[in-house]
């Protein structure tokens, strides 16, 4: 007997549409509780659903037509969920420049006290 499903497909399909969008899946899987390795996978599946659809025929049941205002609101989303991917891609390697940037300052400190030092019986 299959496990019982923990998220639901809305869930699933929510996520893989962030994903889709160019959410840092990182990000992602923490802002939704998850592993990372759950996104993967349902987007495997989803994959791996769609080219046995296209095998067989078949085309996925067509969604339901949207109104001008969700379709405005949906490019808007999708837009802001862009921007935020590509902000967490800059605030990474700024994190890492700094890192960076500080570990050649500590190193710099620690050479200079060494050199410092005065020599004993001048």
């Amino acid at each position: 007997m299959p496990r019982p499903l923990k998220y639901s497909p809305e869930f699933r399909r929510d996520a893989l549409e962030r994903m889709k969008a160019g959410t840092n899946v990182t990000q992602l899987a923490r802002d939704l509780g998850i592993r990372r390795k759950f996104l993967y996978l349902w987007k495997d599946q989803a994959e791996q659903l769609a080219a046995d659809l296209k095998r067989s025929g078949k085309a996925a049941r067509p969604a339901e037509p949207e109104s001008p205002a969700e379709q405005k609101l949906r490019r808007k989303v999708e837009s802001l969920e862009l921007l935020v991917a590509r902000q967490a891609q800059e605030l990474d390697f700024f994190r890492g420049a700094l890192q960076h940037i500080e570990e050649r300052r500590r190193k710099r400190e620690a050479i200079s006290e060494v050199e410092s030092t005065t020599k004993s019986g001048q």
